[in-house]
């Protein structure tokens, strides 16, 4: 039996593009008051709440829910809440239809079709949304891209 602590979340947990990944069900996720107290990339990046989603595909999943990665869970109105299921369903949905992300590579060396906005090819660079730099910052042991226009805490 394979014992690695990351599959066997993953292989317990519902996987994101699933008919069975829905509002309720991400609401559940979010819910407990541990999670709560989290910021939204210690929430949705870490411990395989959500099978496959890391630090890379979440700065774009920010980014088009328009919500900062310092954010604390427990400060998500209903409409941020919805707006963050929308983002994250869709922005994956994207990335497997256009075969990844642009700035990773497949078994044949291949880039991804996804063309990915906050990522550190673009640091410094101007947001799509408003034109204000794309920010890097260092948080909680890596770093972040986002607007801090377009993403406030």
């Amino acid at each position: 039996m394979y014992d690695n602590p990351y599959y066997l979340a993953a292989k317990s947990k519902i996987p994101p593009l699933s008919d069975d990944f829905d509002e309720p069900y991400f609401h559940r996720l979010l819910a407990p008051d541990a999670v709560q107290k989290l910021s939204l990339k210690a929430a949705l990046a870490t411990e395989q709440r959500i099978p496959g989603l890391g630090n890379g595909v979440l700065q774009d999943i920010l980014w088009h829910a328009r919500l900062s990665p310092r954010k604390k869970v427990n400060t998500l109105s209903e409409r941020e809440e919805k707006a963050l299921f929308d983002s994250l369903t869709s922005t994956l949905a994207e990335m497997v239809r256009l075969g990844g992300r642009d700035t990773e590579t497949d078994l044949f060396g291949n880039p991804g079709g996804y063309a990915v906005v906050m990522c550190a090819k673009n640091n410094a660079q101007p947001c799509p949304q408003c034109g204000a730099p794309i920010f890097k910052e260092a948080y909680m042991g890596g770093s972040v891209y986002y607007c801090r226009e377009c993403q406030k805490d």
